[in-house]
């Protein structure tokens, strides 16, 4: 009897060490279960907070914003969302659908201005063609468009090789100083490429230093269907000279907020 009452003691020590050890673990596997479930919500609301935006751009009648947006957004992985990837696919369709027509109509009316649709669609290009000719890019024929641009890639090609034989790019403890503006905006295209990885071969974008501080980043997609051409507007960023921090414009709003 006392060798059975002694093990019974030993059961009961032993089980009860036992369920210490599995609270102890269920505890310790609470917080990272927890924290697992907060980054799914992270991600679903990061989701949810793309397919608003373009929802209120379209609604704003900024087509090729709203495209951009949801663009970007059915480039993720929505395997696990797929009611956002339902509605972002439909909402595109619809908006796609729109701008084809005004495409087509574009094309029907302007015979001499058919070519280079990214081009006229991009605001940093159109005030640089503005502040040069004095006239609106989206007036310009193609071989007007197209003269201009070849003569903006020759200039982009002379200040190329004069940086080969300019002094080296200095730094000082403020800002960092560039010895042209092509330096500054490789600059700042190389490194918003890489950090917002912007990597893709459908992208058009079209960089200009406006000042000391700021280079202006526009990136654009192009999209071919049913026989036109157009483009989304991906973002429109301007990259900070001085403190290496980049900037992405809501274009409903006006504003300028911090991405990276």
């Amino acid at each position: 009897m006392k060798k059975w009452t002694r093990l019974v003691a030993f059961l009961t020590i032993g089980a009860t060490l036992a369920a210490c050890s599995n609270d102890t673990e269920e505890s310790a596997m609470e917080p990272e279960s927890e924290q697992t479930t907060n980054t799914e919500t992270n991600v679903n609301n990061d989701y949810q907070t793309m397919l608003d935006q373009a929802k209120v751009q379209y609604d704003a009648e900024k087509l090729d914003e709203a495209a951009g947006t949801l663009s970007l957004l059915l480039k993720e992985d929505l395997t696990e969302y797929p009611d956002i990837q339902s509605e972002a696919e439909s909402l595109l369709e619809e908006v796609n659908l729109t701008q084809a027509e005004q495409a087509r109509e574009v094309a029907s009316a302007s015979s001499d201005k058919t070519e280079y649709q990214t081009e006229r669609q991009s605001s940093v290009l159109g005030e640089e063609y503005l502040a040069a000719t004095g006239k609106s890019i989206e007036d310009a024929t193609d071989e007007e468009l197209g003269n201009w641009l070849a003569e903006k890639e020759e200039k982009a090609e002379a200040e190329t090789n004069s940086e080969e034989t300019a002094t080296e790019e200095t730094e000082t403890q403020d800002q960092k100083t560039f010895a042209t503006d092509k330096e500054a905006e490789d600059y700042a295209f190389t490194q918003s490429v890489d950090r917002l990885e912007l990597n893709n071969e459908n992208y058009s974008i079209f960089v200009d230093r406006t000042d000391n501080q700021w280079v202006s980043i526009e990136v654009r997609e192009t999209v071919k269907q049913d026989g036109v051409e157009w483009s989304n507007l991906i973002g429109l960023y301007r990259y900070d000279l001085q403190t290496d921090s980049i900037e992405k414009l809501d274009s409903v709003t006006g504003e300028y907020q911090d991405v990276e």
